[in-house]
């Protein structure tokens, strides 16, 4: 008799999805905090007025986010179970 009963995914933190959402938010933090406290006239002058480091740390942000709920609503991330079926 086989055992077809399936056991629920939990989320394992070395997914390379929460990895990489982790990784991509802390820059995107750092980003952020340069872009608050280090930006001046003149690194405004010097893109012509936007400021980049805000631009680029709410994108990563917002992929780190991204990454973080997917990593939550799919924990299995496709991989097949142990037994192989």
């Amino acid at each position: 008799m086989s055992n077809n009963t399936k056991t629920p995914a939990k989320a394992d933190l070395t997914d390379i999805r929460i990895i990489i959402g982790l990784a991509l938010g802390l820059i995107g933090l750092f980003l952020l905090i340069v872009a608050i406290f280090g930006t001046g006239p003149e690194q405004l002058a010097k893109t012509g007025g936007i400021n980049g480091n805000l631009w680029s740390g709410v994108g990563l942000l917002i992929v780190a986010v991204v990454m973080t709920i997917w990593w939550k609503i799919n924990p299995d991330g496709g991989a097949s179970s142990p037994s192989g079926h």
